[in-house]
């Protein structure tokens, strides 16, 4: 549970009854059964400790309540709605409802709000990564390759229903829902991934034409449903399409005129990944934005960050002063990038330069410091450099929606709720009972 401190706004009223079950010539325009509608977003945090509770607080009345407990948690991850935590040890996938959510009409949103429930768990090898979209929820287990599609409807409802699967060699890889398609990497025996293929949501392949090509913008046709990528290095979903790092830019999917998949290359500008002799190459990693939006941030090695423009097909290289552990593109009127940088301060940058536009102080350096901790304090529940366990910084997530920022301090056992567009003023601080191993935010 979650105590608040700092600047807190007032208490707003509990959310009224669920509204009784209407009749179909009585149903208004965004009726959701069993839930409230409300007239502003529901925003929740979500955070697993170190003994696998999950407790939800909600940012508006600053409530908090300890929901389930898990066991043995290594990643934690949300499409807004449903929590998604994986243990990679049992290779148990757990599916929690927040009962907050938003649904975007694109010239209007509905929120609303329900009793939070646990829909259920699916059993894998491995830790599990999950991307929704549209009516498919998708869930691909990189320990033995294998991915399982969901119908995201019946979620609501508190059911699991396998729609397909997907089989392949074991790798690093993910599956992603984009429009009536759901988008797998493919790999080699070794586990090398090799390119995308469009499947369609029973798990069939799709019919394949020549794959892409590998210039700066060159579209695949709408027969095209596979193409090259190595080197994969992420995958994010923007209101354009799907992105996936490659290691020479990015692959756009997107929906062509008769409902396929359509595969767009967006190269990175000559030179700019270059490394010195023994260095890595600056190529993108850890996508991450602001829900709904067209410009995703990602790290740039050591040297900064990149920010992709998926409606102008275009990459910017942003070289910050410190290296950066954490950076997400706000991408909004401003175009504000927020970054957790390696001395354990958010900072603001500028969508143009990269410059430090305003910084809070050190508030993760008691993390930082014991990620760095050599020899490992045995008392730390989190244990970096032990295979049985994540680093204590995997567990870390910045997390922006339109107006904050908010990221677990692990070790500080705080989650700060930043307003990044005010000088990167701390509006809020909330006191954890133990340690915030993982945070996402719900009700978006």
């Amino acid at each position: 549970m979650l105590t608040v401190a700092g600047c807190a706004s007032s208490p707003t009223d509990p959310a009224t009854p669920a509204t009784p079950a209407a009749t179909e010539s009585s149903v208004p325009h965004g009726y959701v059964e069993g839930a409230s509608e409300e007239t502003e977003p529901q925003l929740q945090i979500a955070t697993v400790d170190a003994a696998g509770s999950l407790s939800l607080l909600d940012l508006l009345s600053e409530e908090s309540a300890e929901f389930a407990t898990l066991d043995g948690i290594t990643a934690v991850s949300t499409d807004g709605r449903y929590v998604f935590a994986s243990a990679a040890e049992s290779g148990e996938l757990s599916i929690i409802d927040s009962g907050t959510w938003t649904v975007d009409h694109e010239d209007h949103s509905h929120y609303y709000r329900a009793t939070p429930s646990e829909v259920g768990t699916i059993d894998g090898e491995g830790d599990a990564t999950v991307h929704t979209g549209g009516a498919i929820t998708a869930v691909f287990f990189a320990d033995s390759g294998e991915g399982i599609i969901l119908d995201h409807e019946a979620l609501g409802d508190g059911e699991i229903t396998e729609l397909g699967t997907i089989s392949g060699a074991p790798h690093e890889g993910a599956l992603v829902p984009f429009g009536g398609s759901v988008i797998a990497t493919e790999a080699s025996a070794d586990g090398t991934v090799t390119g995308l293929r469009a499947y369609s949501p029973d798990g069939t392949a799709a019919e394949t034409g020549d794959s892409a090509g590998s210039s700066a913008s060159s579209s695949a046709g709408a027969a095209d449903a596979a193409v090259e990528c190595t080197g994969f290095s992420g995958t994010i979903t923007t209101n354009v399409g799907a992105v996936f790092g490659c290691d020479d830019g990015a692959v756009l999917a997107t929906v062509a005129a008769d409902d396929t998949v359509e595969f767009e290359r967006i190269a990175y500008p000559a030179g700019t990944i270059d490394a010195a002799p023994g260095a890595a190459p600056a190529t993108a990693t850890a996508f991450a934005s602001r829900p709904g939006r067209p410009t995703v941030a990602a790290l740039a090695g050591t040297t900064g960050a990149w920010l992709l423009d998926t409606r102008e097909r275009t990459w910017t290289r942003l070289l910050t002063e410190v290296p950066l552990l954490r950076v997400v593109a706000a991408d909004d009127r401003n175009g504000n990038v927020v970054a957790l940088a390696s001395d354990g301060r958010i900072l603001v940058l500028d969508p143009a330069t990269g410059a430090t536009v305003a910084a809070t102080e050190p508030l993760l350096a008691a993390t930082i410091a014991a990620a760095a901790a050599d020899p490992v304090d045995p008392a730390n529940p989190v244990r970096p450099g032990d295979p049985a366990t994540p680093s204590i910084l995997d567990g870390v997530n910045l997390t922006v929606d339109d107006s904050r920022a908010y990221v677990n301090a692990i070790s500080e056992g705080l989650v700060y709720e930043i307003d990044y567009a005010d000088g990167a003023r701390v509006a809020r601080t909330f006191e954890a009972p133990d340690i915030p191993l993982f945070l996402v935010e719900t009700g978006r």
